[in-house]
């Protein structure tokens, strides 16, 4: 006799992704590798409801001058010929990346979201919410407002 009685039950990490507003775009991610060195623990990630040494879905990022990936910030060094101003799109891995037990030793890759719908204000990093509307881009993304 088979048993078909239906349980269901909670697996993985808790997933926030509701700063992609839909699928658009997001099996278009390209692939990248971040650099751990350039993210600051309770900054990108460590932040209040995210798991252990993890850069959540959302944060934004930039292509440094080492050809990794760091934070995007839109007040990084002395003017905007700085790398890290230049908003190269958003992590796009739903249950963010993770830095492992040692984030100065990482390699950590992760999907990158070129294209697609942003709700700028449900994105991880508070700095980055209004920023993002009007940075020096090389991505192609629709904001939305709530």
């Amino acid at each position: 006799m088979s048993d078909f009685q239906i349980k269901s039950r909670a697996t993985g990490s808790k997933q926030d992704t509701r700063w992609r507003t839909s699928s658009h775009g997001e099996d278009a991610a390209r692939p990248g590798q971040l650099d751990p060195t350039a993210f600051t623990s309770g900054t990108h990630y460590n932040i209040p409801g995210q798991d252990k040494n993890v850069i959540p879905s959302g944060v934004g990022v930039a292509l440094l001058a080492n050809g990794l990936y760091g934070p995007y910030s839109a007040t990084a060094g002395a003017d905007d010929t700085d790398p890290r101003r230049t908003l190269a799109g958003f992590v796009n891995d739903n249950e963010g990346v993770s830095l492992g037990d040692d984030p100065s030793t990482a390699k950590p890759t992760f999907a990158r979201l070129v294209h697609g719908i942003v709700d700028p204000s449900k994105l991880p990093i508070a700095a980055q919410r209004t920023t993002v509307k009007t940075a020096k881009t090389i991505i192609s993304v629709t904001y939305v407002e709530d």
